[in-house]
């Protein structure tokens, strides 16, 4: 959905669309040109477009999604997400009206009501039970009342814009949700997301709760994979109390990506930060505070990586698919790429009433881009010696210990013998060419 609503939001922006010199008028004939262009570019894309009232100051009409072939291929050219006909088919049936205001506030050029008027054909195709049936009612009820509804103004400088959607305070609560951002070259240059709260209860089979969300993204319409994200997150927490009591809360989470492309090849950076995250079982209770972790992928080729995905979602028998992957591995081997991890690390650590210090880990996964495939080819063991891997762990003595004293984990602990040093536990494990080390000590 936020797709579509960025693909409407860049329609409405078109080039040339309002002029801050003009008068009102004038300026409402313009725009009024460019919706009917946009309106023939929907009935062009597959949309079936209905129920159009146009007066002086509004304009009224309704979109239905039930030729999804041809709408698949309009929101493939607004979305680098791999949308597949499967689905877009669950979105047949479905009608969205859009309401429309020519200069509704002195800064505004444009306002924009969208709702649903009917649902998709799949919610009355899966009611199986009386309770479906009341969730389903429910549904219809609200959008009966168009308490389902998202609002979009765009300035008159078409540079930028803001909305909302409308609260909604059901078993399902989404309240304050807010966007706004920046249009340039009548694109999505950036935008801005937060929810005050989406919660979720149902007695005490389930509680969700999700608290003060704020998203950013740049070029979030870029084909290319050129943008940065920040987000964070105030609180998420899930609990059940059916048998047992049990939740887990994570608390002020916070992070960051970056993707940049040049040619066909990707590199991607991700940030996480975690102040806590409290798992609890009835009176048991572990925590875990200051959780980071930094990852950067280099060297993606994305394009090989799809064609991967396309066969291996064939369902060919092993022999084909081996057949088949050796030439698309290739291409993703021979870009060099690599899974570097400068941090992963968890401060501190806290098992009912015991404290102990946590752990750093940072990693490397390279390949051999040198690799001879046909020797794979001939020997698909062979495929080990391609990957070298690096970790080197850190951990406090207090933690070790604990770990040791479970019983799942003490023949790990057994077979991963530490070096000490200052007062830590260090390991260092390295494969490379099929072969395992362990602080030196080969395991395979």
């Amino acid at each position: 959905m936020k797709k579509i609503l960025l693909a409407i939001i860049a329609i409405i922006a078109l080039l040339g669309l309002y002029y801050i010199t003009i008068g009102s008028k004038q300026m409402t004939i313009e725009m009024k040109k460019e919706i009917n262009n946009g309106v023939i570019q929907l009935k062009n894309s597959g949309f079936n477009v209905t129920e159009r009232e146009i007066q002086e100051n509004r304009e009224h009409f309704v979109i239905d999604f039930n030729n999804t072939k041809k709408i698949l291929k309009y929101i493939k050219a607004y979305s680098k997400n791999d949308i597949t006909e499967e689905d877009i088919a669950l979105l047949k049936g479905l009608k969205i009206a859009f309401d429309i205001e020519y200069n509704p506030t002195p800064k505004d050029a444009i306002g924009v009501d969208i709702y649903p008027v009917k649902l998709p054909k799949l919610f009355h195709q899966e009611i199986i039970n009386n309770e479906d049936k009341k969730i389903v009612a429910t549904i219809e009820d609200m959008i009966k009342n168009r308490e389902v509804l998202i609002h979009i103004n765009i300035n008159k400088l078409a540079s930028g814009f803001d909305g909302y959607i409308k609260d909604i305070n059901q078993d399902v609560k989404l309240l304050g949700l807010k966007f706004n951002g920046d249009i340039e070259h009548n694109k999505v240059k950036n935008m801005t997301q937060t929810i005050k709260e989406l919660s979720y209860d149902k007695s005490k089979e389930l509680t969700f709760k999700l608290l003060n969300l704020k998203n950013f993204m740049s070029n979030p319409m870029n084909m290319n994979f050129n943008n940065q994200t920040r987000h964070s997150i105030e609180r998420v927490l899930i609990k059940s109390e059916m048998n047992h009591t049990i939740s887990i809360e994570f608390n002020d989470i916070s992070g960051s990506s970056q993707d940049t492309q040049k040619d066909k090849l990707i590199n991607s950076g991700i940030k996480l930060n975690i102040a806590s995250i409290k798992y609890m079982v009835d009176n048991s209770k572990i925590v875990l505070k200051n959780i980071s972790g930094d990852i950067d992928i280099k060297n993606i080729n994305i394009e090989a990586f799809k064609e991967l995905d396309a066969i291996l979602s064939k369902n060919l028998g092993d022999s084909e698919n081996f057949e088949k992957a050796m030439p698309i591995l290739e291409k993703i081997l021979s870009s060099d790429i690599s899974i570097e991890i400068p941090n992963i690390s968890i401060e501190e650590i806290i098992v009912d009433k015991d404290k102990v210090t946590g752990f750093k880990l940072n990693a490397l996964i390279k390949t051999d881009k040198n690799i001879d495939f046909k020797k794979i080819k001939n020997n698909p063991l062979a495929l080990n010696s391609i990957i070298d891997v690096k970790i080197n762990i850190e951990a406090s003595n207090e933690l070790v210990t604990l770990l040791s004293s479970n019983p799942r984990a003490m023949v790990l602990m057994m077979i991963l013998q530490p070096v000490d040093k200052n007062g830590k536990k260090y390991y260092d494990i390295r494969f490379n060419k099929g072969s395992l080390k362990i602080n030196g000590r080969p395991l395979m």
